[in-house]
């Protein structure tokens, strides 16, 4: 239930927000919110709390929350990408202390495709198909918040990217490349169940990203 009136918050806000009828500036009333949705302000809460880490919102000591300006900063990916990597080490822990495995057969067809859009540069397949990796990997998790900040996370990277453009280009493609190759070890120790070696090809596969994705915010 909790989850299902966090999903129903978040989804509220953030569609207020893209939509514009909320423009930056505007102040975010949690008792309003609570009332058009005929929920408590816990869920809202926990919204507003992601909302905040994406950048949407912004926290006024004493005032509450407005809608923050909707450019991300640099600093703010840096930030988030740090929070799923704290989120996913728990998410791990999960997984090993409840003897979960993970669907690596899928994961491994959807790598598969994946190799396939970057050997022919196609970027729109390419990020397309790697929302595909990410849902697959945190399929298993009860953790909603972890589920959306990694999602809305790969689209706001993603939406950068338009076109064919950046597979194109060598720099691009070779750190792409490097990225899949470190899926691709994730998968064996998927089939193998072995989560710790998972979580050191995951740290690094976060300082790998936060390297080739240093200049996407500015």
């Amino acid at each position: 239930m909790e989850d299902r009136l966090f999903n129903k918050a978040y989804d509220y806000i953030k569609d207020k927000i893209d939509s514009n009828s909320w423009p930056p500036g505007t102040k975010i009333t949690e008792q309003l919110i609570s009332e058009a949705l005929f929920m408590s302000r816990t869920p809202i809460r926990t919204a507003l709390l992601l909302l905040e880490e994406e950048g949407l919102v912004k926290s006024i000591p004493y005032k509450g929350y407005i809608v923050a300006e909707k450019k991300i900063s640099n600093e703010g990916l840096l930030e988030r990408l740090e929070l799923i990597a704290g989120l996913i080490m728990n998410y791990l822990q999960y997984l090993k202390g409840n003897d979960i495995a993970l669907d690596y057969q899928l994961f491994e067809t959807i790598l598969e495709k994946q190799t396939e859009y970057l050997d022919y540069r196609d970027a729109t397949g390419y990020f397309k198909n790697e929302y595909r990796i990410f849902e697959t990997f945190i399929a298993p998790s009860e953790n909603q918040f972890l589920k959306k900040v990694i999602m809305t996370t790969a689209r706001d990277i993603h939406s950068t990217y338009s076109d064919n453009t950046d597979l194109m280009d060598e720099e691009r493609y070779q750190s792409e490349a490097q990225l899949l190759e470190l899926y691709k070890e994730i998968a064996v120790c998927m089939r193998d169940k072995d989560y710790e070696k998972m979580g050191e090809y995951l740290l690094f596969f976060f300082e790998t990203l936060k390297d080739s994705n240093d200049s996407l915010a500015q």
